[in-house]
């Protein structure tokens, strides 16, 4: 049973949502830059008019923001239906533009009823620790210059937030559904777009694991993959390797390779009372999908104080099987670390489950 297992890894107990947000902004990811800018959005270009038979084009813009006297533009991919009718709006982080891209298949995402707004996050600011780098310019004049600022996570997620205020503008976004997904380093992004933007009815984490969806405690990985030596990724493991993501006191938790009053289930119950879908694979022993599992089940207690359905599974779960009914929906790939055409499948099917519902 899942819940003896949470038992046994000894996590603080959930609080109030907006005091646990700022635990996590203070000491992982950091406080969402507060700056006066200005945004335009350039007339868009058709690149292709044949999805869905006609029925969806794929269009592109340039959103251009200004701030502190800079200013940046980055492309955004628009999968829009053309015949005015309001649909759920899903806002995209992705690793390459949406044309060139083997996480979003374009043709097969067209036939859903949903539409999708797409940038490359590397568009928005490079995957480095050059603060100065595109919006990081704007946003970041001075640099990460506290220990609460936030890193490219934070950057990243600012930029969803922008391109969610330009899917507003559209005749066809239904603003009672919209949606943030992104996979691995991007699957965090959403959950901290998400926890941070309550205008996100739904917010899909795919295998975002170790800082991400994973518990921290106890932290299980996966023998299939030796490299992972039977353990998923550890914040002393991710912040070595990539301490511009997050804020610069997230370090001091690299040592115990745990928060000392928070794990990873309190990003999850942030989102309570909204929709959680988190994805997982089977093979991917560093995204440790059985913590994946794990934080799902002690976040759903912030859904079920409020007489919710969270996570409705107690087990761990099968590859190839989906839990979508609660407000926390979780399934499992058989598979590694990738961004499928199913899991976007789950995704729909989790929206269209729950469209209807109001928060």
């Amino acid at each position: 049973m899942l819940k003896n297992e949470v038992k046994l890894r000894e996590l603080p107990p959930l609080k109030d949502r907006l005091e646990m947000a700022e635990i996590l902004q203070k000491e992982v990811y950091g406080y969402l830059p507060s700056v006066q800018y200005e945004m335009k959005v350039s007339e868009p270009v058709i690149l292709e008019r044949r999805f869905a038979k006609g029925k969806v084009h794929h269009s592109r813009v340039q959103m251009e923001i200004s701030a502190n006297g800079k200013i940046h533009s980055f492309a955004v991919d628009r999968l829009l239906h053309v015949d005015g009718a309001k649909r759920p709006l899903i806002i995209y982080p992705n690793f390459h533009p949406m044309g060139a891209s083997q996480y979003f298949p374009i043709e097969e995402l067209a036939e859903y009823d949903a539409d999708y707004l797409v940038f490359c996050y590397k568009d928005v600011s490079s995957d480095d620790g050059d603060m100065q780098n595109g919006l990081g310019a704007l946003l970041l004049p001075e640099g990460q210059s506290t220990p609460h600022t936030c890193g490219k996570i934070g950057i990243w997620a600012w930029a969803a937030q922008r391109v969610l205020d330009y899917g507003l503008t559209l005749p066809g976004t239904d603003a009672a559904n919209i949606g943030v997904a992104g996979h691995s380093r991007l699957g965090k992004t959403a959950l901290f777009c998400a926890m941070t933007d309550e205008r996100f009815k739904y917010a899909y984490s795919n295998a975002s694991g170790c800082a991400g969806a994973a518990l921290a405690r106890g932290n299980s990985g996966n023998d299939v993959d030796p490299k992972t030596k039977g353990r998923g990724e550890t914040y002393y493991d991710i912040y070595t390797r990539f301490p511009f993501w997050f804020c610069p006191a997230f370090e001091k938790y690299t040592v115990a390779n745990v928060g000392t009053d928070f794990d990873q289930h309190y990003l999850l119950a942030t989102i309570a009372p909204r929709f959680l879908l988190v994805g997982s694979c089977s093979m991917d022993g560093w995204a440790d999908p059985i913590s994946e599992q794990l934080a799902c089940v002690a976040a759903s207690e912030k859904w079920e104080a409020d007489g919710i359905t969270g996570a409705c599974f107690n087990e761990i779960i099968a590859p190839d099987k989906a839990y979508l009914e609660g407000r926390i929906g979780y399934f499992k790939l058989d598979s590694q670390h990738f961004m499928s055409r199913h899991g976007w499948r789950r995704f729909i099917e989790f929206i269209e489950l729950h469209k209807t519902e109001t928060i």
